[in-house]
């Protein structure tokens, strides 16, 4: 049987945005839980933040989650490590449910970011299985030292993903199926002066092949089937917000974007949020705020926190 936690606010995930909700209310004295199963989310893909105000020299991914993890350790965040199962209502409740422990809290904060998009094509999953396929970058950099590697996409996350292997990886090509980079400038710029890193256009896949140790990705150009030779394929053609662990009724509003008293979207899972580091801090910062000023109220403060900064 689970065991059963009580607590004023649930925060699931441990991305930027949960961290920066849970800094907030830590300091305004609520109570709170965050369940998570490791800090710092997926930003520890990102080869280099430059947008994000306070590291004017930009920040690796890597090295911002260190950071992250400092100053988690620093606030004292109550944390529940493991990987949650399901977030539902039950009256005026929320439940969240891990393999061994039963949350239960009178607001929750969702922060449970995004996940990538899958080709969905013959023996991809195979290829996953056997760890020729990656949709995660900070996984896929462990495997590529040495190796040729193809990205699938054309937007920012592929040509920062090359960036991010060209010092490991033998020989990287970006495949897309358009003729012109979806990404910004800057980044376009970057890898067109990188000697082991090419740019296939106009190429879509089709099928996953096992050649030995090395895998074919058959892609078709112009009806034409062209067999790309590769050790490791990188897919990322898009993310979209990971709300598998929602109940189906709590889906069904987030759906529909009804709105249900007491529960926060922050960050990635936002619908319609725009994927970058200082809006999901934004978004945990909002969240908290309007926790504390509906804390305050019932107190009988009338919304004024308990500490200025």
């Amino acid at each position: 049987m689970a065991d059963e936690i009580y607590t004023d606010v649930a925060i699931v995930g441990g991305g930027p945005a949960s961290l920066t909700a849970a800094i907030q209310l830590v300091r305004n004295g609520i109570e709170l839980k965050l369940i998570s199963d490791d800090i710092g989310g997926k930003i520890k893909n990102a080869n280099l933040i430059e947008n994000l105000v306070g590291f004017p020299k930009g920040i690796s991914g890597e090295d911002y989650v260190k950071i992250l993890k400092q100053q988690f350790t620093n606030s004292k965040i109550p944390m529940i490590k493991g990987i949650v199962e399901e977030i539902k209502q039950f009256r005026e409740r929320f439940i969240v449910k891990t393999a061994k422990q039963k949350i239960v809290s009178n607001h929750v904060v969702v922060g449970t970011g995004s996940i990538p998009i899958k080709m969905n094509i013959e023996n991809e999953e195979e290829a996953h299985s056997k760890k020729n396929l990656f949709y995660e970058n900070y996984i896929a950099r462990n495997h590529v030292k040495g190796k040729t590697v193809i990205i699938v996409g054309s937007g920012d996350v592929a040509y920062d993903y090359a960036m991010n292997l060209k010092e490991k990886a033998n020989h990287i090509s970006i495949v897309q199926r358009s003729g012109k980079a979806r990404c910004i400038p800057i980044l376009r710029d970057r890898v067109s002066r990188q000697t082991n890193i090419s740019v296939l256009t106009n190429i879509g896949p089709g099928k996953i092949k096992f050649e030995g140790k090395r895998i074919i990705l058959s892609a078709k150009r112009d009806e034409r089937i062209i067999p790309l030779m590769t050790d490791v394929i990188l897919v990322a053609i898009g993310r979209e917000p990971n709300i598998r662990v929602l109940s189906p009724e709590l889906l069904e509003a987030y759906e529909k974007d009804e709105d249900v008293p007491n529960i926060y979207y922050v960050g990635d899972v936002k619908k319609g949020n725009f994927r970058q580091v200082s809006i999901a801090m934004g978004d945990g910062m909002n969240a908290a705020m309007e926790i504390v000023k509906k804390t305050t109220e019932e107190e009988g403060n009338y919304g004024i926190t308990r500490e200025v900064w």
